[in-house]
């Protein structure tokens, strides 16, 4: 059974989602702009692993985080988390942004992760990531004509991948709604982190997975560049696979920590 908690941490109150099993835990990371909602139907697949998913600061029921927080920022509430649930060892599975934060925290306290799992880490260089910023996005800051709600929704829809499946869809653009000013911050954090540098200095067992449709696809070659040992595997669901492939991904995980 899927319950809900809060703890405190130096930011305010930080929000999560956990389900108790057996053996080292999980720990979900999720992308940006979607919560900890995005991983209930994938932590359902894995009945027999402790799971937790974490409502990045700023996003889905956690509270938001004044000025211009960075990577490193966003990983060190997450471990404050951990700190507090007293977990010190993990299985971490991240996804886009969460994968980005995934990244620093298994650099910064290498010896707490037992695996690490990447789907759809954005891996660009810093020249990309410039033209990438040009061309980003749509705006669903609030509009007095209500547009914004229509941005939304096209972002859940047709961007993100929810297309026709409009629970999903649904349930991404009020996510989205929610985290309008926190999804620019955490860009911003994102343009700003060398995703690229920190994978060549991870040494935990890495399963990195990605969808062909995925924003994030075209730079999934760098990801056996940097670590040739990882476990590369073409997952579906464009933007939303935990959602949109949840099955395969426990298949894949699961295999995956049975060999390690």
């Amino acid at each position: 059974m899927m319950k809900k908690a809060y703890t405190d941490i130096s930011m305010g109150q930080c929000h999560y989602r956990y389900r108790k099993g057996q053996g080292t835990p999980m720990v979900f990371l999720h992308q940006t702009p979607s919560s900890s909602l995005m991983y209930e139907k994938l932590i359902s697949l894995l009945p027999q692993y402790t799971s937790i998913a974490i409502d990045t600061p700023g996003f889905g029921m956690s509270d938001d985080i004044p000025g211009n927080p960075t990577i490193e920022d966003y990983g060190n509430y997450i471990l404050e988390v951990l700190d507090n649930l007293e977990i010190e060892e993990f299985h971490l599975i991240g996804h886009h942004s969460g994968a980005s934060i995934a990244l620093y925290i298994e650099n910064h306290c290498s010896k707490m992760i037992a695996s690490m799992t990447l789907i759809g880490v954005f891996l660009a260089t810093t020249e990309e990531k410039k033209l990438m910023k040009k061309h980003t996005g749509l705006d669903w800051s609030p509009k007095e004509d209500g547009s914004h709600l229509m941005n939304a929704w096209k972002l859940a829809g047709d961007i993100l991948g929810a297309g026709e499946d409009l629970n999903l869809r649904q349930r991404e653009t009020l996510d989205a709604i929610r985290a309008e000013v926190s999804a620019k911050q955490m860009h911003d954090a994102i343009w700003n982190f060398n995703e690229i540098e920190a994978l060549r200095k991870t040494k935990a067992p890495s399963l990195i997975l990605c969808s062909e449709d995925d924003v994030m696809y075209p730079f999934l070659n760098q990801a056996i560049e940097c670590r040739s040992d990882a476990i590369v595997e073409t997952i579906q669901g464009k933007n939303l696979e935990p959602d949109l492939d949840a099955t395969n991904i426990a298949v894949l995980l699961m295999e995956f920590l049975k060999k390690i």
